[in-house]
């Protein structure tokens, strides 16, 4: 597939949660295409990256920051408690730190992407971005992140 192709499908998608993709749609550097919206009180990146020598086809790249580090004392715990959300919850997406702040992220090459993909992609990340989000500020004493 090529990335028009895969930005395409993600228009489609966007339309699909009642969005207008030109709305959503921000300025990327560097080619590819970026859209940001937000999914209840989580904020959504989508990012279709052009090809590089990692991936030759270009990649597809769903982001939602969650929360703000907390204090170091607290980090171990939380930690412990998002690898366990990865592991049980977290369905085709996953936590991570990215800075720091904690996201949940949804990566993968453009290669072979279908419309089902890219809807359920979109939708898991926004579901447990919204879903976590406010939960785990009040648990670990941390703000709630902004993209």
């Amino acid at each position: 597939m090529t990335l028009s192709a895969a930005v395409t499908l993600v228009e489609a998608s966007i339309r699909n949660l009642g969005l207008d993709p030109d709305r959503a749609r921000v300025a990327q550097e560097g080619g590819g295409a970026r859209f940001a919206l937000h999914r209840g009180s989580a904020e959504v990146f989508v990012v279709l990256a052009p090809p590089s020598e990692v991936d030759a086809v270009g990649t597809l790249r769903i982001v939602a920051p969650v929360i703000a580090l907390p204090a170091a004392e607290r980090r171990a715990a939380l930690y412990e408690y998002l690898l366990r959300i990865n592991a049980a919850e977290a369905r085709g997406c996953a936590f991570a730190l990215s800075g720091e702040s904690v996201v949940v992220v949804h990566e993968r090459s453009v290669r072979d992407l279908d419309a089902s993909e890219v809807d359920a992609a979109l939708r898991m990340v926004g579901a447990v971005a919204d879903h976590f989000d406010d939960a785990l500020a009040r648990e670990f004493s941390a703000a709630r992140a902004r993209g």
